[in-house]
């Protein structure tokens, strides 16, 4: 009879329990109250320790969530996507405004508060066909870096730092600034990126309406040749040979070269190290560059609790200056903050070099059109280019193979619609 009475007990004991667990809400794993999320991010080793330090912010102001840093070190979206279709996805993943379109699916809408970013251009950067699909939380605008001391050794007049010079004046300084020959040859600029300088020189992909390609007309040609002719012989920036496998910051740093265009946030913990007397950053020549935009997206698989969870941490991550303020530091920079709050808080971080340039750029970044099949059309577009033309490996005229891969790039683009 004792040992009935004590069977019947247990058994009740163990319904209460299973009873108990089926009421806590999924992703509960961290204890009773907790919501475990999962987040998914790429990097470098300073980067994974600046966003581990934005995770464990988050979690001493939130303490019944509890956030798992999934650190993807190389083939970020290829191992995001297998994740996604193996039914695994992570409940926050980072997500760059350029590959946005290809995962969208996977997302859950959000609602994403466009007054509370200085830029439009951060604003608008989760939308995918006029649904918000991330919430963005650090931007990477471009500038470039210029040796003050080589401009005056030159003669020439440094380029200001908060209006940006025309790219007609960009070359002829790149020109004047390039001198000798052979291994001591020092150089007027770091190679140009084609991409980069087909916006600097007011051209873009696309129309501003997303349905016309346009790379090749008169502004797309004038960038190739450009970016052609400053690899020649005679130009004024290191022809790909020269350059593959050199580190361009350790080249200007050495004043190898006197311009950096393309001159990201990550670079600002190495800049600020050296002797910021001699070093200026300034807005990118003519209309600037593309600025990436990495934002947060939360998995549409993810449970209700999970979520809500989410919805928290992505808020925190892009809203709070507890957050924002940690995106760049004298040691590593992720980039740029997105709120206003933030912004002399990052400037502080090395005052002589002038960060101003990198918030100016986030605030006129050029924004381009949503466009379905973006990846696949700009890369073949690419591989074309380089394989053509001696932006690569080829010795075709640009003014002849731009407006083919126009041509090729509107029929890809027209079987979209």
């Amino acid at each position: 009879m004792q040992g009935k009475a004590l069977a019947t007990v247990t058994a009740a004991a163990s319904l209460l329990a299973l009873a108990a667990c089926s009421s806590e809400p999924s992703g509960d794993s961290a204890g009773a109250g907790t919501t475990t999320i999962t987040y998914a991010f790429w990097g470098n080793n300073d980067e994974s320790a600046t966003i581990k330090s934005m995770i464990t912010a988050f979690e001493k102001a939130n303490p019944t969530i509890k956030v798992e840093a999934n650190w993807i070190q190389s083939d970020y979206e290829q191992k995001l996507q297998t994740s996604i279709a193996g039914g695994d996805a992570p409940t926050v993943a980072q997500i760059s405004n350029t590959a946005l379109p290809s995962f969208a699916n996977a997302f859950t809408p959000v609602q994403v508060d466009s007054g509370v970013y200085y830029s439009q251009a951060v604003a608008k950067a989760g939308n995918v066909g006029g649904t918000d699909y991330a919430v963005p939380f650090v931007a990477k605008s471009k500038v470039m870096a210029v040796n003050k001391a080589m401009f005056d050794s030159a003669g020439i007049t440094v380029p200001s730092g908060s209006a940006p010079i025309s790219t007609q004046d960009f070359v002829s300084a790149a020109k004047k600034l390039t001198s000798g020959s052979g291994e001591k040859k020092v150089y007027g600029s770091a190679p140009l990126w084609y991409d980069g300088w087909l916006i600097a020189e007011g051209g873009s992909y696309y129309s501003p309406d997303g349905q016309t390609c346009t790379m090749g007309n008169a502004d797309g040609i004038r960038a190739a040749q450009t970016v052609v002719g400053s690899t020649r012989p005679d130009g004024f920036a290191p022809n790909p040979t020269d350059a593959q496998g050199q580190d361009m910051f350790q080249w200007f740093a050495d004043q190898k070269v006197a311009m950096l265009p393309d001159f990201g946030p990550w670079n600002i913990a190495k800049i600020a190290a050296l002797d910021t007397s001699k070093f200026l950053i300034v807005p990118m020549p003519g209309k600037g560059e593309p600025m990436e935009v990495d934002s947060l997206g939360i998995a549409k698989s993810a449970t209700e609790a999970e979520v809500a969870a989410a919805k928290t941490f992505t808020k925190f991550m892009s809203t709070s200056p507890d957050a924002q303020n940690l995106l760049a530091s004298t040691t590593s920079a992720l980039g740029v903050p997105v709120i206003q709050g933030s912004l002399e808080s990052f400037k502080a971080i090395a005052p002589r070099v002038n960060l101003q340039a990198f918030t100016d750029a986030v605030t006129n970044a050029v924004t381009t059109p949503y466009v379905k099949d973006k990846v696949k059309i700009e890369s073949t577009f690419s591989t074309d280019l380089n394989s053509r033309t001696a932006i690569g490996s080829g010795n075709e005229d640009p003014a002849t193979v731009l407006p083919e891969l126009q041509s090729q790039c509107q029929q890809m683009l027209d079987a979209t619609k």
